[in-house]
């Protein structure tokens, strides 16, 4: 492939070079593509700046020229809107992406000299909203953004900062970094709708949730409520998460409350939370053995989005009761289910690694040294992958407090396993 770009061609400059690295003459590929001569050769000396696309088309099948690499420098010498607009849907639900050139069509089409440049704005911001590939998205966000700032267009400013947060949020290895950086996006606040507003409060209720950070949580979700939300899922998990928060603040009587409002509504999530809520919170206070029935009963008949959760907790109030045949018991007759279960939220994950933490401790308590290892170095892996960086030096400081006295011993083994996760991490 030939780069024009690198090689500063012009469209008619490629073309040449293509047609003479197939050693074609002018008359043959004009015979070819039924053009005459001096039409072709005014393409190949750079007169004709804008051949038709049909035309370039035939040529590109005649000389196989990478379309891509033809159509990049095409659009330098195209304003036309539509044309761009075109080309661009061409580009986008093409396979193999080309990220480059879909950022110099986008930035071509803000720059195009027109009167109705807050229209043609808006087109490309629905055109993006539109558009499945996350990177192309993002790409054309970012390029909205961009020209969006130069010409004082703060709601477009304002919505592309929170289509690109909703974006780089799915990347779990870096939920604390993302989360700072939406939560800066809030300068643009008051340029969004209020439903803008009260799914970007949600988004990072959820976000500071997920990172542990509760009192932060607690306000955006507040602030989430104060504004419209019309979806009723989003308005019951904004009530529910703030339950959540409040439990990790140790407010109960607020966490009771907003438990109480999540329980009116009708979804098929909601009784399943309700529950393990219920059992947190008599947990918390220490009625273990009402916290334990209220699990048990409902365990049965418990839902795949709820049983991580209640088998976590579940196996917790057995630690604090002293209850290890009932860990044993949990873990057999549940993992197999447990683990068929996909998890794709970073809660769950976290709860996955939880699950595995509590695991390692079970079996560091029953001295089956090496299993427990392995499965506190499981938990720490799976919450380094989700950047809950103390949640994953806990385990590691479980196992650091270990005592091995005999290398013979396959707590050992466990051990070396353990100095070796430490190397890869440090």
């Amino acid at each position: 492939m030939i780069k024009a770009v690198e090689n500063r061609l012009s469209l008619g400059e490629l073309i040449k070079l293509y047609r003479e690295k197939a050693d074609m003459t002018q008359e043959k590929l004009a015979e070819k593509v039924n053009v005459d001569k001096a039409g072709l050769c005014r393409v190949e000396t750079g007169k004709v700046k804008r051949p038709a696309w049909e035309t370039l088309q035939k040529i590109i099948s005649v000389l196989n020229i990478p379309e891509d690499e033809l159509l990049e420098p095409y659009i330098e010498n195209v304003d036309n809107v539509d044309i761009l607009f075109s080309k661009l849907d061409g580009l986008v639900h093409k396979e193999g992406v080309n990220i480059h050139l879909i950022e110099k069509v986008s930035t071509k089409i803000l720059q195009s000299p027109t009167d109705e440049s807050l229209e043609v704005v808006k087109e490309l911001y629905n055109k993006a909203k539109g558009i499945k590939c996350r990177s192309v998205r993002l790409t054309l966000y970012k390029a909205i953004t961009g020209y969006s700032k130069s010409h004082g267009m703060m709601p477009y400013i304002a919505k592309c900062l929170l289509e690109i947060y909703l974006i780089e949020r799915d990347d779990f290895t870096k939920l604390r970094s993302t989360y700072e950086s939406g939560k800066a996006n809030l300068f643009f606040n008051d340029f969004l709708t209020s439903e803008e507003r009260g799914e970007f409060y949600y988004r990072l209720q959820v976000h500071a949730f997920y990172t542990n950070q509760f009192e932060e949580s607690v306000e955006m979700g507040l602030k989430a409520l104060n504004e419209t939300i019309s979806d009723t899922r989003t308005l019951a998990n904004t009530i529910y998460v703030l339950s959540n928060g409040y439990f990790f603040l140790s407010n109960y009587e607020e966490s009771k409350a907003y438990l109480d409002r999540y329980r009116e509504f009708d979804l098929p999530e909601v009784n399943d939370n309700v529950k393990l809520n219920e059992a947190e919170l008599y947990g918390a206070t220490g009625e273990h053995k009402l916290a334990i029935s209220i699990l048990e009963d409902n365990l049965p008949n418990c839902g795949d989005f709820a049983l991580i959760h209640a088998v976590n907790q579940l196996i917790d109030l057995y630690f604090k009761t002293n209850n290890l045949p009932k860990i044993q018991e949990i873990l057999f007759e549940l993992e197999e289910k447990l683990l068929s279960i996909p998890c794709v939220t970073p809660f769950k994950k976290a709860e996955l690694g939880r699950y595995f933490k509590l695991k390692g401790k079970y079996f560091i308590q029953i001295d089956e040294i090496e299993k427990g290892i392995n499965y506190c170095l499981e938990a720490a892996k799976r919450y380094s992958m989700i950047d809950l960086v103390k949640k994953e030096k806990e385990c590691l400081w479980i196992i650091s407090n270990i005592h091995v006295t005999n290398k013979e011993t396959d707590s050992f083994k466990g051990m070396e396993k353990f100095n070796i996760y430490l190397e890869k991490e440090g």
